[in-house]
């Protein structure tokens, strides 16, 4: 999966250097790229919908690593997201009780304005990248006062 995402990644600057090459192999059961959506969504794991917040767009791409055992204070996020589990497991969950757990190669769509937070679960650190579509200027996790 890490492959996947780097190719992924870089599929724009890559693809047309390749293209450039005077020799091209391939092989013939072989596809040469291969697009796979890992995620698309109108509303996040626990069903907010998701609105772009007003303002100049700003795209976001965090690489996040948490070690076993820890678990983020609550929050919430103002504009919509992804994330995508490289390795170990996250539990999540909302305060009106909604539960998610997700492991290595899984894929979740953020919530957007509802109280969460996340944990890292099991023996290994979590790595997770987590991209937003937010506003230049604006946080991207806003700590929850009670």
């Amino acid at each position: 999966m890490r492959r996947f995402l780097l190719i992924a990644l870089t599929a724009g600057v890559a693809l047309p250097l390749f293209a450039c090459g005077s020799k091209k192999e391939t092989s013939a059961n072989v596809e040469p790229v291969v697009v796979e959506t890992l995620i698309s969504a109108t509303e996040s794991w626990n069903g907010d919908s998701y609105d772009y917040p007003k303002g100049k767009a700003q795209m976001t791409l965090q690489r996040i690593t948490a070690q076993p055992g820890f678990k983020t204070p609550l929050h919430s996020h103002s504009q919509p997201g992804i994330a995508y589990v490289v390795k170990g497991n996250l539990s999540c969950g909302t305060l009106n009780g909604k539960t998610l757990k997700v492991g290595p190669g899984e894929s979740f769509a953020t919530p957007q304005d509802s109280i969460h937070y996340c944990e890292s679960i099991g023996d290994a650190a979590a790595l997770v990248f987590v991209s937003s579509a937010g506003v230049k200027g604006q946080k991207i996790t806003i700590p929850y006062k009670k």
